[in-house]
This record gives structure tokens, sequence and C-alpha cells, in this order.
């Protein structure tokens, strides 16, 4: 633990050692740890979903999913929940980019076959303007799901301890630095424009960026951590206790639905493959070894991937995060 003294009332608490940023219990003022100073851009998001509310909208966008049980809103029953209150760095960024590239270009050159077909670099040069809310866990041990979830802060209020107390929730602590928050969202809005470049070219030699970090702030979501029970087995599920938002959740999947998806990706292998290997065959034995022989084997991989898609679909049971209207 380390000794600190409020700023702002002056009365002496104790903090986590790891700990970034403390709340003094006196007066219900963020401090950072190591400046001592005030941290004013505080915020929490109110709860407005009870456990009871939170379990209703879980199940109800459950058996909106393909192959969930019907009696999954009757007979599913909550083991335990916990309300953790998770603390992350909302960075904004602006973002000026100029950038320099290769783009491939087909050069059929001087024959009449499309066997002499070539590929020329052509270079290209593009300007970018972005702006973005970047969201930097700020607490250690963060779940992974809440890693690359994004936060609606609308209706945010200025930090209270009370707030978090009243609702029983769990406040975690913050353990990231400003200072190392706005670095890395620094660093994600590069590899954005990198990616928003990459869509205009093949090879980037030069990008030059300037970037804006005009406001930061610091807010608490909270979020249910439930694990349910189903027919003898449990179940987990991250809920936005904020907004209502489905962040993560398991949920079991009827028999039937798993033995139909599996015979759908058996078939697609089967039927798929078996077309793409007997294109690639042509293509090699009597034409001139690009077509059919390379739209055979782009169609035997699709096929090997969707059918993939529908052996995942068997044995998972988990869903993405839900999305907003």
């Amino acid at each position: 633990m380390t000794d600190l003294r409020c700023p702002n009332c002056d009365g002496p608490f104790e903090v986590p050692e790891n700990s970034s940023t403390a709340v003094c219990p006196y007066c219900g003022t963020t401090v950072q740890v190591r400046t001592g100073e005030i941290l004013k851009e505080s915020y929490v998001m109110r709860l407005q979903f009870s456990i009871k509310e939170t379990k209703d909208k879980m199940l109800s966008w459950a058996l909106k999913q393909l192959g969930v049980p019907k009696a999954l809103e009757t007979k599913a029953e909550i083991e335990s929940s916990r309300l953790v209150y998770w603390p992350f760095w909302v960075v904004e960024v602006e973002a000026i980019a100029d950038y320099s590239g290769f783009q491939k270009k087909p050069n059929f050159g001087e024959g009449d076959t499309a066997s002499e077909l070539g590929w020329t670099d052509v270079s290209e040069k593009g300007h970018l303007e972005m702006e973005k809310d970047i969201f930097v866990p700020a607490a250690a041990n963060v779940p992974r799901p809440l890693m690359q979830y994004v936060i609606p802060t609308k209706r945010k209020e200025f930090f209270s301890k009370d707030v978090v107390k009243n609702m029983g929730g769990r406040l975690e602590h913050t353990v990231v630095e400003r200072s190392v928050a706005i670095e890395s969202a620094k660093e994600s809005m590069r590899g954005l424009l990198r990616e928003e470049a990459m869509k205009e070219v093949d090879r980037i030699y030069d990008i030059d960026a300037k970037l804006e970090v005009p406001a930061v702030f610091l807010v608490h979501i909270p979020v249910w951590h439930i694990k349910y029970s189903y027919s003898l087995r449990s179940y987990d599920a991250l809920i936005d206790g904020a907004s209502g938002r489905i962040i993560r959740l398991k949920f079991p999947r009827k028999l039937a639905y798993r033995a139909m998806t599996l015979m759908a990706g058996l078939l697609h292998l089967g039927v798929g493959g078996g077309i793409g290997l007997l294109l690639v065959y042509l293509g090699l034995v009597y034409f001139d070894m690009i077509f059919p022989t390379i739209f055979g084997a782009a169609f035997g991989l699709g096929m090997l991937a969707v059918s993939l898609r529908f052996f995942l679909a068997t044995i998972s049971l988990k869903a993405e995060e839900e999305m907003a209207e």
C-alpha cells in the first residue's frame, strides 16, 4: 500500500501500490497517484439494468439465436452474479496523414494469351483525415471480450464512489497511467491509418501522420459477470449494466441443430471440394493451367472456409458482441 494525502480535503488514505489513480474516501475526489494531482475528467456510467432485468434481456437475446432451446427462457437459473465497474481511458485522437505506396495493376503486354499476363507496380499517393475515440482498458486482468468492446459513454456523470457503493458493485483499480493510455491510443490510430491506406494500395513505403489528442477522460463501466445453469450445465455471460448490451454470452444449442450444422459442413466440404479438384484436374490436363485451374483452387478453398464455419458453429457455444441499433 502507498500513503497519499488528498489534494482537495487533505485527508490521508492508503492506495494499492500498482494503482495509477485513487479515490479519496472522504470527499470522493479522484487523484493521480504518481503526481498527486486531481483528475477532473473522471466519470462513471450509472447502472440502468438490475440483475433481474439483465437476466430477462440476456435470455431474450439468446432465444433469437439459431438452435437455442425454447425452454431456456423458463428453466435457466442464475447461479451467481457480481457487478464490476471496469475503468477505461477514452482518448479522442484526430489524425491527418499523407501516404505513398504501390498498387499492382495488370499488364497484358503485347501477347494475345492470358498466360502472358503480368503485373506492374504503379506509384500512388493519398490523403487521410480521421477522428476516433479509442478505448484503452485501464485495469489489470481485463476480460478478453472487454478488450475490444466499444463502450457507450452517453449519459456519463462525474465519478462518485457512492454510485458504485449503492449499487453493490466492486470498483476495479486503475493501473494504466494517463500518459501510457495516450501513447497506446496514438499507436492504435497509426494502425487504423495504415489499414485505411491499404484499401487503396498494395504496399506502403511512406506515411506521414500528424496526431492530436483534444480530449482524454477516465470512465468506469458497470459490467454484470453472470453464471447461469440450464440442463445440468453452466454458462457464462458479460452484460453491460449501463446500456444492457450483450458483451459475451455462452448458451446451449439443441442436439438436432448441431447435427444439422455438422451435415451441412460435410456436404459443403465434399461437394465443393470435389468440384474444386475436378476443375484443377481439367485445368492441368486439358487447358493452359490458368483457367479453370485457378478458379478451381479458389472455389475449393472457398468451400473449405464455408465448411469450417459450419464445423465451428457445431462446437461453439459463444455469441459475439451484440451490435447497437
